[in-house]
């Protein structure tokens, strides 16, 4: 649990090594290259980085719609829709493998070509579909007129006029038409459709009269009526239907080409990465300079990799000097490591700063058994957490969060069994489960809320005693004084705090009073109390000269207590998750009682239902719950004292596949 200590490795090679050495530290797995911004990309370079591009991006298309086809098919044929997954790949693929497919994507490019035909022409099908239902929206107003369109037109004697008004004006035109005039009117939602029929000689006003009444004519002028035309377009969308669904099954057939798309997608992009290497390191005709990041254990390996495949190389290796920020790389066990992903969404530590992932997991592992507080609710999720595991075998770290539900689960058990919590089921008194209850929260919260604030108490302390020590270590004289005196000594009184709990949990009956060390703890307490008060106090007033500002500084230390004391009360916050838990499981349980007392036996097939639906809704809420505020515990009440998290995160060449999992 530490960060691991970084070299800058310097290589000189012959070009003829190139392409040898980046595929060394792609397959090592522990060489992040260093872009030098001042080297401008050569015009080879920025045209085969286009190249790539242009395939990783018809790549991503192909894979995109594998999916939508996948989609599309659920309505279709819920049966027959495949399963798509686009996440990462659950296996360690060898950079061979990457290779022998990247260097064989004719085949894969021509499968791509095919799709690419079968969207363009699903796309245009579509558009036409679209515009058919537009023009079949436009001619349902005409559906009932029995004219063909192409019939409204002037003869030497007479004049056909199709058209459309406002369904309100319909009546008034039918009434101020002349009598010689023929007009057929159709009402529909808000328009009304019109034909009608007039001698040349009353065109005018029929016109004048249409004009009013805020006649639209027709522009459409097909050879027939709307309702054949509609019957038309209906066979039309019909048949459009039909070929989409071909062409969807027919996509269906490219759907096992998508572990392969997978590969040859990260195997661009792991070539763009050794373009970018390339294109941003100094180079001559004959030789080339590349500088990364190296882990000091690694140096060795690297030496050997290097010197067993290549020639023309000459390798150096030095400590980072004053103005020169490593990548962090976090060293830590199995069981820690588990807990790095909460620190890492918060942010990497700065490569000269402490690495807080012990105490996260220690702190992590502790607040959430208390927030959810059912025993069975945690042998449930530590089984299926570690189940899973075991089957899935998540490669690299992609099964950490799956492992720390499993931990959290192992807490929430211990702490479930110490609060009395089996699926809120009443526990019989004097049995085995009664007695290893210390007491239980619905029956006396006071004490679940003294617990709460305890773990708060430890937790803030514990970020103080941290900040203290950086400070220590920063080798200034008076950073030193004031993490001593400012940081230790809230350390100190909350030590004091602590020596005062168990005084406080016998005055609540949390535990059976009459120790005689109780009393001698408690005072101890009070004077440790009034010692730190002491020494944040001086600490505060700390380097500085006018009698003022120490002043000042002094009154602020004080006044920050404030601060401290409202962090204190956040963890109010255990004592709420951990009630709402129980009382959402005791209430779905009376629940279900009351249906078996209202119907009877029958009324068990109900009241399982309702138990197994209700503690499984009740874990599910109560799990986000815990996830979320047990982080926003770590970043806001214990990141706050001591930890900054503005490193940048370790990421060597080879690190940024999206869909697989190098094996390196």
């Amino acid at each position: 649990m530490s960060i691991v200590s970084m070299q800058k490795m310097s290589v000189v090679a012959h070009n003829s090594e190139r392409s040898k050495l980046l595929r060394i530290f792609i397959k090592l797995g522990c060489v992040e290259i260093i872009k030098n911004q001042e080297v401008k990309p050569k015009e080879n370079d920025r045209d085969r980085k286009d190249k790539l591009e242009s395939k990783k991006f018809r790549v991503a298309f192909a894979m995109n719609f594998i999916r939508e086809i996948s989609k599309e098919m659920q309505f279709i044929d819920k049966k027959s829709a495949p399963k798509i997954n686009l996440k990462k790949e659950n296996r360690l693929i060898a950079l061979e493998e990457y290779e022998e497919v990247g260097d064989n994507d004719i085949e894969i490019f021509a499968k791509i070509d095919e799709m690419e035909k079968i969207n363009n022409e699903i796309v245009d099908l579509r558009s036409e579909k679209t515009r058919l239902n537009a023009l079949r929206e436009q001619l349902n107003i005409y559906k009932d007129l029995s004219l063909a369109f192409d019939k409204a037109k002037t003869t030497s004697s007479v004049t056909v006029i199709l058209g459309t008004l406002p369904i309100e004006k319909a009546e008034t035109l039918k009434q101020s038409l002349p009598a010689e005039t023929v007009a057929e009117v159709h009402l529909g939602d808000k328009l009304a459709s019109v034909a009608i029929i007039t001698h040349n000689d009353f065109i005018e006003e029929v016109y004048a009269i249409l004009n009013e009444n805020e006649f639209i004519k027709t522009t459409l002028d097909y050879n027939l009526t709307a309702s054949e035309k509609i019957a038309e377009i209906d066979e039309r969308i019909k048949q459009i239907n039909v070929r989409i669904e071909e062409l969807i099954r027919l996509a269906l057939n490219y759907v096992n080409m998508l572990s392969t798309l997978k590969i040859i997608y990260d195997f661009y992009q792991l070539e763009l990465s050794k373009i970018d290497f390339i294109s941003s390191s100094e180079r001559t005709k004959k030789a080339i300079l590349l500088e990364a990041w190296v882990p000091t254990d690694k140096k060795q390996t690297i030496i050997d990799a290097i010197g067993e495949k290549c020639s023309k190389v000459e390798i150096a290796f030095r400590d980072p000097i004053e103005g020169e920020t490593p990548p962090t790389l976090v060293k830590t066990n199995k069981v820690v490591g588990a807990f790095s992903g909460i620190t890492d969404m918060f942010g990497s530590p700065n490569y000269k700063e402490q690495d807080p992932n012990l105490f996260v997991a220690f702190f992590y592992f502790l607040i959430f058994g208390i927030m959810i507080g059912d025993a069975g609710y945690g042998l449930l999720m530590a089984i299926a957490c570690f189940a899973f595991v075991k089957i899935k075998k998540p490669v690299k770290k992609s099964g950490q969060m799956m492992i720390m539900f499993g931990f959290c689960g192992i807490s929430t058990f211990i702490w479930g069994a110490l609060l009395g919590g089996w699926f809120a089921i009443d526990i019989p008194e004097g049995s085995f489960l009664d007695k290893i209850t210390w007491f239980n929260p619905l029956e006396e919260p006071l004490k679940m809320f003294m617990l709460s604030l305890g773990v708060g108490v430890l937790q803030i302390g514990t970020g103080f005693f941290l900040s203290g020590l950086a400070k220590i270590k920063s080798g200034d004289r008076i950073t030193m004084a004031k993490g001593i005196l400012s940081d230790f000594g809230w350390v100190v009184i909350f030590l004091g705090l602590l020596c005062l709990f168990p005084n406080i949990m016998v005055y609540l009956d949390a535990i059976e009073g009459g120790a005689e060390w109780f009393g001698v703890a408690g005072n101890v307490g009070m004077y440790m109390a009034i010692v730190g008060f002491v020494m944040i106090i001086v600490g505060g007033a700390l380097g500085k000269k006018n009698p003022i500002k120490m002043l000042g500084g002094a009154f602020g230390s004080v006044y920050g207590a404030i601060n401290i004391v409202s962090d204190l009360l956040s963890y109010s916050r255990l004592f709420g998750l951990g009630l709402t838990t129980g009382v959402i499981g005791l209430v779905m349980n009376e629940l279900g009682m009351i249906i078996v007392d209202m119907v009877g036996p029958v009324g068990w097939v109900f009241a399982v239902i309702i138990f197994v639906g209700g503690h499984i809704f009740n874990l599910a809420i109560n799990l986000l719950g815990a996830y979320v505020h047990d982080s926003r515990l770590q970043y806001i009440e214990f990141f706050g004292r001591f930890y900054d998290g503005s490193g940048r995160a370790f990421k060597p060449l080879g690190s940024d596949v999206k869909y697989t999992y190098l094996d390196n």
